[in-house]
């Protein structure tokens, strides 16, 4: 027994400073040493505290202590949950009480075998009590082998570029015994990188995506898709569980992963054929099965060798036909799952006008991508990333990972219970408390991930030795923080007790699933006319419910803005307003609010809005700062203005629900498109720059030059960087915080007296306040070519939606 000690303490050792077993050393060791040199690097990784600086390594040098309190407190709370499940657990219990008297009687010079010894055996006795749960009512676990990446990044880790070779799809069979039978299911394809698995709820056939490893791919230009092999993209496949029938279900120069069954059969996948249109449509999204379409990118990032092409949730058929969007959203959204109640659960990027760091939230759709609306998490700053939701069964709770931005999926176990709340960490329980939030906590030697539950006590789950990796450094010392092996599969329950079910010394083993039927969540009926005409409509209850403070009858109408996507890599170029980082927009105009707050209007479907909340001048009182879209034929409903999202809806008829939706209301020239030239500059030249140009007779005027050349940057100068200040980066809205009202400007342009008798006339002040209350665009596109596409859109729409 002392020299299996030895061993194992040897290949703790060797873990613990990130090295890699030889092949024939790993397969020299028996099971039960692997699993004892686990509970080693568990209990030196879990019990050290979280760390700022350079990873350190928790091996105890010379004579070591053993955690026996915890394993045992663990395992006694461990048999009373199964005991509430039916088990007998007598005998687990008294032999962890006979461990814990044994405990007790050893001298304080005991050896440190003896020690080790009572510490695997309680071990030992909590592993056979885990694996004995009657909740694994199943013999076999399909799982993926793979490297993570060479860039950790949120975003980038699913672009097949970046992409390591090396695994697959596996089946281990016999998991809970102590001879597990492993299977691979892609031996026969090229090395390449396998993501994202899904069974279907007959527990018959698996959904993976998959790309080809390309080494030359990763250092080269990336912009032009046409020079890249279609097949390093990943794509998505389906085979049969137990071999065979393999097939290809997408095609083209995008990356689909993550792909889910849906409850009637169909398939809810992520992907970067979003593109670069302005609306979204079924016809424009099922073009990109035979048509190579330009990508969408993200605002705050990228380069040609490292584009951040933007992915969003799509649908397609059983035959990988129809594909769809399903979400309109401008930017990321992650890790969709079909959750109890077959709704779609998923995560998207929302810094529409914020800081960009905090804020991937978790939203809900329809499977028909209808029905967007947020689940948890709107202006939560810790934790910062939410990843990987899912239902529990029978359960209203979800389990989550809080993950970092600026790296890999992993960090921390959560449960989310709506009930409690939707922000901050009122409604969560940290199942993984040893493991900070990430990034906005701090930072662990190990980290979890691919949670899925058994119930809300027990759950398969990845379970990582190393550091989540930095995104940050050269592709070197990435690479180096980014280890190839770092994750496992286990089981985790909620009181701690981690058990290995597979582990490979030479590559992660990700995404346990157990191979089983599971109920089929109801089907939710598809209210989308896909072919019809591009439109649907918003019905609102109750502008006032959620604006505390507001009197009745302040609120007139509410302004529909658009966001567009960005068409070109470069990070924070081109600079569009006051900060590098705002979203292009477009106004589409403005709609009636009527007496009892009620509103109720037409507008393009597929097209990414938010909507601001206009008082009897035309300034802005509330905005949102995040995004909404209907589906072709879908009518759209909300309560109020940020009224929680619980809320009951009334129930007494409303004004706007008696005549037909309105039209929208377009805004003056330079709205749609945007443009500070034809918006701002017209008023500018009437009223303003006889005083404030150069060589006025004004000197103090003719310091702030409103020339068409200067007025832009003097007007954001103006008042000290004023309306900076006001227009950006304001995690929430406040009520009665527009920028337009409480800038010093317009304080300045409207007081009572006026200023130098420069009186403005309605349309000057609507013109202003437009410009100001949507962020201070200078323009609000990204291209020449977007900004004729929004010039045709409008005349498209001008004929249907758009009041004459």
């Amino acid at each position: 027994m002392l020299a299996l000690h030895h061993l194992v303490g040897a290949l703790s050792l060797a873990w613990m400073l990130n090295a890699v077993l030889p092949v024939q050393a790993a397969e020299a060791l028996s099971w039960r040493a692997q699993i004892e040199a686990d509970w080693l690097i568990q209990d030196d990784k879990r019990l050290a505290a979280p760390v700022s600086g350079k990873p350190k390594s928790a091996v105890t040098q010379g004579s070591r202590s053993y955690p026996l309190a915890l394993v045992l407190e663990r395992g006694l709370q461990l048999a009373q949950s199964q005991r509430r499940l039916g088990v007998n657990v007598e005998t687990a219990e008294q032999e962890l009480r006979d461990i814990a008297a044994a405990v007790q009687q050893l001298p304080t010079d005991a050896p440190e075998a003896a020690r080790r010894e009572l510490y695997l055996r309680a071990h030992w006795v909590v592993r056979k009590l885990a694996l004995g749960n009657p909740l694994l009512d199943f013999d076999t676990l399909l799982f993926v082998k793979r490297a993570p990446g060479t860039l950790p990044h949120m975003s980038d880790q699913h672009y097949g570029w970046w992409s390591r070779p090396g695994g697959g799809i596996y089946l281990l069979k016999k998991f809970k015994t102590g001879q597990p039978e492993l299977r691979c299911l892609t031996s026969d394809m090229p090395p390449g990188s396998f993501i994202g698995p899904d069974l279907s709820y007959d527990g018959k056939k698996v959904l993976f995506a998959y790309c080809k490893y390309y080494p030359a791919t990763a250092a080269g230009e990336k912009t032009d898709k046409s020079k890249l092999p279609e097949d390093g993209f990943y794509k998505i496949f389906e085979m049969n569980v137990n071999g065979g029938k393999r097939r290809q279900l997408t095609f083209g120069r995008y990356d689909d992963f993550d792909p889910r069954y849906l409850p009637n059969g169909e398939i809810v996948f992520l992907s970067t054929r979003k593109s670069t249109a302005i609306q979204c449509t079924a016809l424009f999204s099922d073009s990109s099965r035979t048509e190579l379409l330009p990508d969408s990118y993200v605002r705050c990032g990228g380069d040609n060798i490292r584009p951040c092409a933007v992915f969003t949730l799509h649908g397609m058929d059983a035959q990988g036909r129809n594909v769809r969007p399903l979400s309109a959203f401008e930017n990321f959204e992650w890790t969709p799952s079909v959750m109890s109640d077959g709704r779609i659960v998923y995560a998207r990027w929302d810094y529409i006008d914020r800081f960009n760091g905090h804020f991937e939230s978790l939203w809900s759709a329809n499977p028909d991508g209808t029905n967007p609306q947020l689940v948890y998490g709107n202006y939560t700053v810790k934790p910062q990333a939410v990843f990987e939701a899912r239902s529990i069964p029978h359960s209203s709770k979800l389990v989550f990972t809080a993950c970092a931005h600026h790296s890999i999926t992993g960090g921390s176990l959560c449960l989310l219970d709506r009930t409690r709340g939707t922000e901050e960490e009122t409604p969560l329980v940290r199942l993984t408390p040893e493991v900070v939030f990430p990034e906005t906590e701090g930072w662990n030697d190990h980290y979890y991930a691919n949670p899925w539950p058994l119930s809300e006590e027990y759950f398969l789950c990845g379970w990582a030795t190393h550091r989540l990796p930095p995104h940050a450094g050269s592709k070197a010392v990435m690479d180096a923080r980014n280890p190839v092996n770092a994750m496992g599969v286990y089981l985790y329950d909620a009181f701690g007790n981690l058990e290995l079910l597979h582990r490979d010394p030479e590559i992660s083993s990700m995404y346990p699933l157990p191979v089983k039927p599971r109920p089929r969540p109801v089907t939710v009926p598809s209210s989308v006319a896909w072919q019809g005409a591009q439109e649907g409509a918003f019905f609102l209850q109750d502008v006032y419910r959620g604006l505390d403070g507001v009197p009745r009858g302040v609120i007139k109408q509410l302004r529909l803005v658009g966001v567009v996507p960005k068409v070109q890599p470069h990070m924070n170029r081109p600079q569009l307003s006051v900060s590098a980082e705002d979203p292009g927009k477009f106004i589409l105009g403005t709609v009636p609010v009527e007496t009892d707050g009620s509103a109720y209007f037409r507008a393009p479907s597929g097209v990414p809005l938010f909507f601001q909340a206009l008082d009897a001048d035309g300034l802005v009182l509330q905005t949102m700062r995040t995004l909404t879209y209907v589906m072709p034929g879908q009518t759209l409903s909300c309560i109020g203005c940020h009224e929680h999202r619980d809320a009951a809806p009334l129930t007494s008829p409303t004004a706007a629900w008696t005549h037909a939706p309105s039209r929208i209301k377009p805004g003056p020239s330079g709205t749609w498109p945007l443009r500070f030239d034809q918006l701002v500059q017209p008023v500018l030249d009437c009223q303003c720059v006889t005083c404030h140009q150069p060589g006025s007779q004004d000197a103090a005027a003719a310091r702030l030059d409103l020339t068409p050349v200067k007025a832009y940057t003097s007007l954001l100068a103006f008042g000290g960087g004023d309306l900076k200040q006001q227009a950006f980066e304001r995690d929430r809205s406040i009520v009665g915080r527009g920028t337009c009202a409480n800038s010093k400007l317009w304080k300045l342009l409207t007081q009572d007296a006026g200023h130098y008798q420069v009186r403005l006339d309605a349309d000057a002040r609507q013109r202003l306040a437009t410009w100001m209350d949507t962020y201070a665009h200078r323009v609000g596109h990204f291209s020449d070519q977007q900004e004729r596409d929004l010039a045709a859109l409008r005349e498209a729409w001008s004929h249907d939606l758009l009041e004459k």
